[in-house]
């Protein structure tokens, strides 16, 4: 990416250099240019305008708009020091199809949004919402300081804003699902794959596990650990994130989860894929704490079937310990106490088989 984005620099200073030379021509010499130009006509929903909302923004706050281009704004802002500061831009889209579009997501890279302390808000935008043939829409997208969290006050951000024919508009649960979960269900498929990853797992003894029923790439794990999982998911160990593709790290349990013997490996164990963000890492000596935890099962229904995810991804916490199991250690967390959260309109506090039985 570092090497795309130096190549893109280099460009648009030839661009800016050629500029300036036809600049300079202008006033000191007759140029003339022969050729054609052409337009490429925007196709789907494109902006047609961005501005800063000054009503809507807090006085004191710096609020730029850098650029749009198709559906993309690329802004910066500086809150100020109050908790209730923020920054607020307009957007209008123009739908030049036939049909009718959908808005789908805000989607964005970590990398071009770079402070996860401020965050984003849509005004009159939900996922959903149509806008019809060859007509407007206006919305507003708000930056503030999430959990009133002052410590950083600067953000540059490019976001973009993904419109879909609405016939065409994915499940919810597929815009939150990419990446990492997909790549699971491939590596369970594959018998080398599969058998790999047994086998690494099965090794419990030279890398740092309690047993062979887990096996995580997670901070506190074993080198052989992480390069195995590494190979397997191939650069696929991220998670699309409320429009984010994040890095997460990983711990693969295999339990019988559904409660069925019959379903799952030849054992009656499911294959649950754990998923996380988090460092890791105690609140204090005293108390390990909790970190947010992703969950997505899966399971045979036939011995030559193929696995098959129960439900959606489910989203919970678990308590922080060491990789080999010691409640006092940290870089690891325990799966045996992750409980749902209410997102996603979620029953909370549920253990991951009664999360479960909701979906068999």
């Amino acid at each position: 990416m570092k090497k795309i984005i130096k190549i893109f620099y280099a460009i648009a200073f030839s661009f800016c250099t050629i500029f300036l030379c036809i600049g300079y021509a202008a006033i000191s010499d007759h140029l003339n240019i022969n050729g054609t130009v052409e337009a490429i006509t925007p196709k789907g929903v494109y902006i047609v305008n961005a501005s800063v909302n000054n009503s809507a923004t807090t006085s004191g706050v710096s609020a730029t708009l850098n650029s749009f281009t198709q559906t993309l704004i690329n802004t910066k802002v500086v809150l100020t020091s109050s908790t209730s500061s923020k920054a607020t831009f307009d957007v209008t889209v123009y739908n030049i199809e036939n049909e009718t579009y959908a808005f789908s997501a805000v989607k964005y890279s970590e990398e071009f949004y770079d402070n996860t302390n401020i965050t984003y808000e849509l005004i009159n935008l939900k996922r959903g919402d149509e806008i019809t043939a060859k007509s407007y829409l206006t919305f507003q997208v708000s930056f503030s300081y999430k959990d009133k969290n002052v410590n950083n006050s600067t953000l540059n951000s490019i976001l973009n804003f993904e419109f879909v024919p609405a016939d065409e508009l994915p499940e919810e649960d597929e815009i939150a699902v990419s990446g990492v979960l997909g790549r699971f269900k491939e590596i369970l498929d594959h018998s080398l794959d599969s058998q790999t990853l047994i086998n690494q797992m099965e090794a419990y003894n030279n890398n740092d596990r309690y047993n062979d029923s887990y096996i995580g790439n997670v901070v506190g794990s074993s080198e052989a650990d992480q390069k195995v999982l590494s190979e397997l998911f191939v650069g696929n160990l991220y998670l699309n994130i409320n429009g984010v593709d994040t890095n997460v790290t990983v711990l693969i349990k295999r339990e019988n989860v559904d409660g069925n013997t019959s379903t799952g490996d030849e054992n009656g164990n499911e294959m649950t894929i754990y998923m996380t963000t988090d460092n890791l890492e105690r609140d204090s000596f005293f108390n390990a704490g909790t970190a947010p935890v992703y969950a997505g099962v899966y399971t045979k229904y036939s011995q030559d079937g193929e696995w098959e995810q129960i439900g959606p991804m489910f989203e919970g916490t678990a308590t922080v310990k060491g990789y080999d199991g010691n409640i006092f250690g940290e870089g690891s967390f325990d799966t045996d106490t992750w409980k749902s959260t209410n997102a996603n309109g979620q029953t909370a506090n549920l253990t991951i088989e009664n999360i479960v039985k909701l979906y068999i």
